[in-house]
């Protein structure tokens, strides 16, 4: 049997286009894009059953993607997940369905595995199922990066307390260097609150600008972006940064109950209520609940409590950021991020508030502590814990993993100071 017939694809390689009238040229283009998904569903099946058979170790390959991407002149990375996609059919036979009959394409089918391979390392236990069925509907709608952002709140929904990989600063790396050209070079890899700053800045400053004549920019977005980032760099060399440059702004849309952490995402079978996670940043989509509650405490935020039709109930509180005055106050008591063994400089920090300021906790200088940002998220996460003591300091609670009576320990600077006589 002739799988595809070489004399049709001739015929089509030959089609007229400038014969065809604009209805036939778009019915062709819906026809075509159904035929390439089709496609692409068979490639998934064979590549299917040449890892049964184990074909490609008989060939001499190490793998199937590799073989794939030797042999049909494919993309590393891409034949990869072109064999997750064939792996994955006899386990997702939704998304199996509706990539045999062309409905959806091989990027949102290579969207919906990466999803459900996320899904299944946050929460073993989730449903993948009911999963996959809300992704293929996402997909049969939408595009891949619809796939790819519903896939991350069903990720967050089922483990809201574990911090994803894309939130990770740990992970961030930035290199320069200059080319062979003696251009400079860029290549950063991100966490995505970091990102949502850099976004935030640059995005203003790239903004299309119009000729004294109201002729459009002639600048590409690319060379906008590049223009604002020597925009910002002038901005900061000559003073007029300021110390906010780069404070994210963001708007935090979400009702009381999820931003205090009392709302559950899951029912009691283990499904996805909503797959609409609250917390979303402007650029980079979901974050946490763990990011959302830190970004409360320092940064340019406007938090908006709605009720559950999301009616806004309340917007924010003049007093929720620190004021410079509290600030100087906080560098002169913590000297710098307050944990014990750190002391990183106080233009590294944030003000965090010990007592919640989405728990009615107040902006002021015996509810507030000086972190750096690796540290604010550490207690965040609550391994570790702060109150302010008798003596009006920081102390920090370890926990049980380092001290199992987890003692309260005296702040950074105060344990450098020798005890009074």
């Amino acid at each position: 049997m002739v799988i595809i017939d070489p004399e049709q694809l001739q015929q089509w390689s030959l089609l007229a286009v400038d014969e065809l009238t604009d209805q036939q040229v778009l019915d062709s283009i819906a026809k075509v894009t159904q035929a390439h998904n089709v496609l692409a569903g068979v490639q998934a099946r064979l590549l299917a059953g040449m890892e049964n058979r184990g074909l490609a170790g008989e060939l001499g390959a190490t793998s199937t993607a590799g073989w794939l991407a030797d042999s049909g002149r494919v993309d590393p990375a891409a034949a990869k997940r072109q064999v997750a996609v064939a792996r994955s059919l006899g386990t997702l036979p939704v998304m199996a369905a509706a990539l045999r009959q062309g409905e959806i394409s091989a990027v949102h089918a290579e969207a919906i595995v990466a999803a459900i391979s996320a899904l299944q390392r946050a929460c073993p236990a989730a449903d993948v199922g009911a999963a996959e069925q809300q992704l293929v509907e996402v997909a049969l709608a939408g595009t891949p990066a619809a796939v790819r952002e519903t896939g991350r709140d069903l990720v967050l929904s089922h483990a809201p307390e574990r911090e994803p990989v894309a939130e990770d600063p740990e992970l961030n790396r930035l290199d320069y260097g200059t080319g062979r050209d003696g251009r400079g070079k860029l290549r950063a890899d991100l966490d995505k609150l970091t990102f949502e700053k850099l976004r935030s800045v640059l995005e203003p400053l790239a903004a299309p600008r119009p000729g004294p004549d109201g002729e459009p920019d002639p600048r590409s977005a690319s060379q906008r972006r590049a223009d604002a980032l020597s925009d910002l760099l002038d901005a900061q060399l000559s003073g007029r940064g300021g110390g906010g440059v780069g404070r994210a702004q963001v708007m935090l849309v979400a009702e009381a109950k999820d931003l205090v952490g009392k709302a559950t995402f899951v029912d009691e079978a283990g499904r996805v209520k909503d797959t609409r996670w609250p917390f979303h940043l402007s650029w980079t989509g979901s974050v946490s609940r763990q990011v959302a509650q830190m970004l409360a405490c320092d940064c340019e935020v406007t938090v908006v409590v709605v009720d559950g039709n999301r009616v806004p109930l309340d917007v924010g509180r003049s007093e929720r950021l620190v004021t410079p005055a509290i600030r100087k106050a906080l560098i002169v008591r913590d000297d710098g991020c307050a944990v014990p063994g750190c002391g990183r400089p106080p233009h590294w920090c944030d003000a965090h508030h010990v007592r919640e300021w989405i728990d009615g906790g107040e902006t002021k200088l015996d509810n507030m502590v000086l972190l750096c940002r690796a540290h604010h998220r550490m207690i965040h996460r609550g391994t570790w814990q702060v109150f302010l003591g008798e003596d009006g300091h920081p102390w920090f609670i370890p926990p049980k993993t380092l001290d199992p009576d987890r003692k309260p320990i005296p702040a950074h600077n105060r344990r450098r100071r020798p005890a009074a006589a």
